[in-house]
């Protein structure tokens, strides 16, 4: 595995486990408004995962 996909994943694993994590502990009116976070991570990694440049 490439490093740029070990660094993808680790952007869409703290994504989802963040965006687990605060749908456990916060309230429906609140999560709307802090899951941008965890959505951004999880497309951080795509983009990176998806991308056809190869950085070495």
């Amino acid at each position: 595995m490439s490093p740029k996909n070990k660094i993808a994943l680790v952007f869409i694993s703290t994504g989802l486990i963040s965006a687990i994590a605060l749908s456990l502990v916060l309230p429906e009116e609140k999560l709307i408004l802090a899951l941008s976070s965890p959505s951004a991570l999880i497309g951080a990694g795509l983009a990176q995962w998806s991308s056809n440049k190869e950085d070495e």
